[in-house]
């Protein structure tokens, strides 16, 4: 049973870092972090904020999954948290993830609470029931609001895809395919409903809204991790209440175009390039 907040790592993803200020505007406390940076250079830097260490790995790689990944190889806490640097804490999380622990002993990870805000203002806040948490709940929360047993991503070999997420050839579903390793693996997920941070929605580098691509990249995503749970998954998409100009059927069209295109790792540019061709060859 975890009860120390030394024993709490934050992974933070961020890019174009020069020193550790992120530290301060995340609102971290009593927590080691390691921030794996992505610039346009190879560093290391280390320093102690009190009894807690903070590492900042810096490389010239990209994609969101390869960042993760890199935090993950540095990462040595009891249990992780993942991040993005426009999350900001509650100044008393250590003490809401270890209190989650102390409540589900047994578990392997817990999802938290997470505000999303614009503008300054409190738009959507997803505070899940404690308690066992279903597969197809579990879709709809990010990494953000994970707090994982290391011992337990070592146990079942768990990592991002480097084939999803924000610089990668497929943009989004890193979290969730993440999410379904998990679940494949057996490991005991619980929700508990603490909100642990808030992060902004005012800017996004990697989002460009609900239209084509987004579409096609999750009918990949479907294929590549979801299996007999692909279709629903996809119609429920193409359903969902989202801001786009799409019709349904067109939504279901492009989902199912990334679902079979997968395979042959078809990226949404190279086959609108193709269909966008054999339409003028018609």
């Amino acid at each position: 049973m975890m009860s120390e907040c030394k024993n709490i790592e934050i992974l933070c993803a961020t890019m174009h870092q020069y020193d550790f200020s992120k530290h301060d505007t995340m609102n971290i406390h009593d927590c080691d972090v390691v921030f794996a940076n992505q610039a346009d250079k190879f560093s290391y830097q280390e320093m102690k904020v009190g009894s807690n260490s903070v590492k900042m790995l810096t490389t010239a790689t990209r994609g969101v999954g390869k960042n993760r990944n890199l935090a993950l190889a540095l990462a040595s806490g009891e249990v992780l948290l993942f991040a993005d640097d426009d999350l900001t804490y509650e100044t008393d999380m250590p003490r809401m993830i270890s209190a989650g622990f102390q409540r589900f002993p047994d578990a392997d990870m817990i999802v938290f609470g997470t505000r999303y805000t614009k503008n300054g203002n409190v738009y959507k806040c997803r505070k899940p029931k404690a308690g066992k948490l279903p597969f197809f709940r579990a879709l709809r929360y990010g990494t953000c609001a994970l707090a994982v047993r290391r011992s337990s991503v070592l146990k079942h070999d768990l990592h991002f895809t480097e084939l999803f997420g924000g610089g990668c050839r497929y943009s989004y579903g890193e979290d969730t395919d993440f999410i379904v390793q998990c679940f494949r693996r057996h490991l005991r997920i619980y929700s508990y409903s603490e909100v642990i941070a808030a992060t902004s929605k005012d800017s996004s580098t990697c989002f460009s809204g609900y239209g084509e691509k987004f579409f096609f990249d999750k009918g990949a995503l479907a294929r590549h991790s979801l299996g007999l749970a692909a279709v629903p998954y996809m119609v429920h998409m193409a359903r969902k209440d989202l801001e786009s100009d799409l019709s349904f059927w067109k939504k279901i069209w492009l989902l199912w175009s990334g679902y079979r295109s997968f395979p042959d790792l078809i990226s949404y540019v190279e086959w609108s390039s193709k269909h966008e061709e054999n339409h003028h060859c018609q």
